[in-house]
């Protein structure tokens, strides 16, 4: 009786290690899988001056929203984006460090200009934001590039209730040669981060800086005969993730060396009690 109850109790601590085994490993995966952050709906109009005629953005089955600026003159579409694009600003408010953020929503009013050939511009508008976004070609003509990255918040967005600048704006650029793409391509990026900066001539407020975030990235510039994106001239992500792999192979790792200590322990325990009871009957 005795050695059945041994044998018994060594099964059932074998299936309880296997089944908390299989809860902890369970338990890494769920915590490591990513969320999706909602977008927000704008709640105030827009800043800025329409250049010319605007157009309704749409969006596509994976929930990025696309914009569409059509230049009338040609009446086809001048400039392409798609992306699901959020600005964070950083700031400082009674000597506290303050961060503002804001989806670029799916509604967004888009105006532009592409009276030029060799320069263009899409404004996007939105909740006391505004952001333009230039386009230029190099001078051979054969490639095309982000020239200017420009945001414009207004004060009366509430977050930033409390900062003194002089127009009642903030303002931040980024003038750095970005996403160099052959004419006739369109540009494709996973993530694109492009850090923003004030300039002194504004007379800004200290300590204020940005970044424009852009995820699933696809956008074309000088477009003159299509209307949807031509071949992607595709990059690889800018930001850097934290490998997920790491942490579950050491928690599997630490899982099956536990595993394997009761099971030795347990198998060990059965033979010893075995023994004991076998030089008992003697």
């Amino acid at each position: 009786m005795a050695r059945v109850w041994s044998s018994t109790r060594v099964s059932l601590d074998i299936f309880v290690v296997c089944v908390l085994f299989f809860s902890f490993t369970e338990s890494i995966s769920f915590n490591h899988k990513g969320t999706s952050r909602p977008r927000l709906k704008p709640t105030a109009e827009p800043i800025g001056g329409s250049l010319s005629t605007t157009v309704k953005p749409a969006k596509d089955n994976s929930g990025v929203a696309i914009y569409r600026f059509i230049n009338r003159k040609t009446d086809t579409t001048c400039i392409l984006l798609k992306t699901d694009g959020v600005v964070e600003v950083k700031f400082k408010l009674h000597g506290l460090d303050e961060q503002a953020d804001s989806f670029i929503p799916e509604n967004a009013v888009v105006t532009g200009n592409c009276a030029k050939e060799d320069t263009v511009k899409m404004t996007l508008g939105w909740g006391g934001y505004g952001l333009d976004l230039t386009f230029d070609k190099t001078p051979g003509g054969d490639h095309w590039y982000l020239s200017n990255v420009e945001l414009t918040v207004s004060i009366d967005v509430p977050q930033f209730h409390g900062i003194k600048t002089r127009d009642n704006t903030i303002k931040l650029y980024s003038s750095k040669m970005l996403i160099p793409t052959p004419v006739g391509k369109s540009y494709l990026c996973n993530e694109v981060d492009i850090p923003l900066e004030t300039d002194e001539a504004d007379h800004p407020p200290k300590d204020v800086r940005g970044t424009l975030l852009l995820r699933l990235l696809q956008v074309q510039a000088f477009m003159y005969r299509s209307e949807n994106f031509s071949t992607p001239f595709e990059c690889k992500s800018q930001r850097s993730f934290r490998s997920e792999t790491a942490p579950i192979a050491v928690g599997s790792t630490l899982a099956i060396a536990a595993l394997a200590t009761v099971t030795g322990y347990g198998v060990f325990r059965y033979f010893k009690v075995k023994n004991v009871q076998y030089n008992t009957m003697e």
